[in-house]
């Protein structure tokens, strides 16, 4: 088998492979032999049959399989020998392939375009300064979440009159469009509902200030605008449309309230179990910290995805594209020339995307193996149960609980995702000069949120 290569772009290849019977006719004559020795035909005993008839009935199927697979192999072998990177795979050339005439040659020609993956120069160094945004946490985010864990901790209290924010318990009755119950409809006298899952303002001013054994009609549906908080509140399936979607009579049985855990001691061992706090300010600060660390990690996503931006910007990566969009094409059925004029623009971003993060995974050796997931999920969980991670015993204990976890593939795919985007992360900061500016919060929401309102407007010039 003979196979050239022609450069036919700066991007792009045409591969001509030249086949001789030499190439296939000894693949042909075994696969043959191999049908003699198991067909069965009328007339002839099993493997007696003669190998003439064997050829007649048989041979031009094996040959067209046989010729295939040398040329599929030897496609791509020949692409790994010459190191070829490639996107997507070879794509049969229109101009210069013909239809194969099986049946009266023995040699063959075949052609094959290939799009190639472009050369990305560009080198991380101190001389490529970013972004990169400490968060302070102040007072008022502090007093935030002081005041969600009060909640959290606190204690449920029944009151009088409904507020916003309370849970309700009561019964429904279906009714009809005059607001009389209806015969036989559906009734579920063990409802549940929070206030703040109202989304219908006027529905809510309704409840708030009511009394147990109140009565309001209302459609549940329209006021929470979600199938899943509806069914669940009314006893029924998301398929049960007909009560779903059906007005009902709310007779209030009770009305409960979380009351707020108390500022001490005890709220501080319900917080943090394994550490020693001593009065408010510690504890606040503690909270502080807490909300830095979550506050840093948007932080940090938006410094990866701003970088990765600017990079790609400065690498000016090309593309094949006329040979990206055929093999859009030709990859999927589905696709349409109008669906790919369409998308092409989004498609190729994010194909230079991933191919920008490629090279900065193989120039740093970036590699998340099966191993480092698994440590990854037992340090999380002994962390979790405030075990001692470099327990031997206690480490086996929870690597069971860890080959559980990891039988979810798509839970699996997220941790490598997470591990991966972290080694990028730290690339990024070991190498670009970090230009560090302290910001509160808020105004670094304002900062995200001006960064993605001007990007999206330069898309669309």
């Amino acid at each position: 088998m003979n196979i050239t290569q022609e450069s036919t772009g700066e991007l792009t290849a045409l591969i001509k492979i030249e086949m001789t019977p030499e190439d296939y006719q000894g693949k042909v004559t075994e696969a043959l032999k191999d049908i003699q020795r198991k067909a069965n035909l009328p007339g002839f005993r099993p493997g007696k049959i003669p190998f003439g008839i064997v050829k007649k009935k048989y041979g031009q199927g094996v040959l067209v399989e046989k010729v295939n697979e040398v040329l599929s192999d030897g496609l791509n072998n020949y692409i790994k020998e010459e190191k070829l990177e490639i996107l997507g795979y070879p794509l049969g050339n229109r101009e210069k392939g013909k239809t194969v005439d099986f049946e009266n040659d023995e040699s063959f020609e075949f052609y094959f375009d290939l799009g190639l993956t472009p050369k990305i120069d560009i080198e991380l160094s101190d001389k490529i300064e970013m972004d990169y945004f400490d968060i302070t946490v102040e007072d008022d985010k502090v007093d935030l979440y002081l005041d969600d864990i009060r909640k959290r901790f606190g204690e449920n209290e029944i009151v009088d009159k409904v507020a916003d924010g309370d849970m309700l318990k009561g019964k429904f009755v279906q009714i009809d469009a005059d607001g009389k119950v209806v015969e036989d409809g559906w009734a579920f006298d063990n409802a549940s509902l929070l206030v703040n899952y109202i989304k219908d303002e006027k529905i809510k001013k309704q409840l708030i200030g009511m009394k147990a054994n109140g009565t309001v009609s209302f459609n549940p549906m329209k006021a929470t605008e979600n199938e899943t908080e509806t069914a669940a509140m009314l006893g029924i399936t998301k398929d049960e449309k007909e009560k779903l979607e059906a007005d009902y009579e709310l007779t209030l049985t009770e009305i409960s309230r979380v009351k707020p855990a108390e500022i001490n001691a005890e709220l501080y061992k319900k917080v943090y179990p394994q550490a020693e706090v001593k009065d408010e300010a510690e504890f606040r600060e503690k909270l502080r910290e807490e909300s830095k660390k979550y506050y840093q990690r948007e932080s940090e996503n938006y410094f990866v995805h701003n970088t990765i931006e600017e990079l790609l910007s400065k690498a000016n990566i090309e593309l094949p594209n006329d040979f990206m969009k055929r093999w859009l094409m030709e990859s999927d059925e589905k696709m349409t020339q109008e669906i790919v004029d369409k998308e092409y623009e989004h498609y190729a971003k994010s194909l230079k995307q991933q191919l920008f993060i490629n090279k900065i995974s193989k120039d740093n050796d970036i590699n998340i193996d099966e191993k480092m997931v698994k440590e990854h999920v037992i340090d999380t969980f002994a962390m979790h149960y405030g075990m001692d991670g470099a327990d031997k015993e206690k480490r086996e204990q929870l690597s069971m609980i860890a080959d559980s976890v990891l039988q979810n593939k798509e839970e699996t795919n997220k941790i490598y995702d997470q591990l991966f985007d972290e080694k990028i992360k730290e690339v990024f900061k070991s190498k670009l000069k970090l230009n560090k500016k302290e910001v509160s919060y808020d105004d670094f929401i304002k900062i995200v949120d001006e960064h993605h309102k001007t990007h999206h407007n330069h898309e669309h010039e």
